[in-house]
């Protein structure tokens, strides 16, 4: 019984952490590029990665922000974006996928827009505007 209960938290444990070490992690996300995506055929996606890995998006999203598991799951991300932007200048996937995409899984945000009122003032240069309107 005593077994049991060791093997149920070690899968709890696992299930917040899915590695072991940081070259488990990196081992693991280099065979999601290098062979998962090759012979599944998928697309490079957030979803896709934390499925593989065994968690699910938001608790990817959250180990990013840790020290441990951070920059190689950072990096991850960073490769899919490149792949679907790829895509994206292929013709592959349409445009707005790609920028729904960005602003929700990678932290991409639109261009702030200028201050509309800047937009509306007129600029008059002095002795110009006659030459302007021949």
């Amino acid at each position: 019984m005593r077994r049991k209960e060791v093997l149920k938290a070690e899968k709890q444990k696992r299930q917040n952490n899915p590695f072991s070490s940081q070259s488990e992690c990196e081992r693991r996300v280099n065979e999601y590029f290098e062979k998962h995506l090759v012979e599944s055929g998928e697309v490079a996606d957030i979803e896709s990665l934390a499925d593989y890995l065994g968690t699910t998006r938001d608790e990817m999203i959250a180990m990013m922000n840790g020290k441990r598991f951070g920059k190689t799951l950072r990096m991850a991300r960073n490769r899919i974006a490149k792949i679907k932007k790829q895509l994206a200048f292929g013709g592959k996937i349409p445009a707005a996928v790609l920028s729904f995409d960005l602003k929700n899984n990678h932290g991409y945000r639109d261009k702030p827009e200028e201050n509309s009122e800047a937009h509306n003032e007129t600029v008059i240069f002095k002795g110009k505007a006659s030459d302007w309107a021949q």
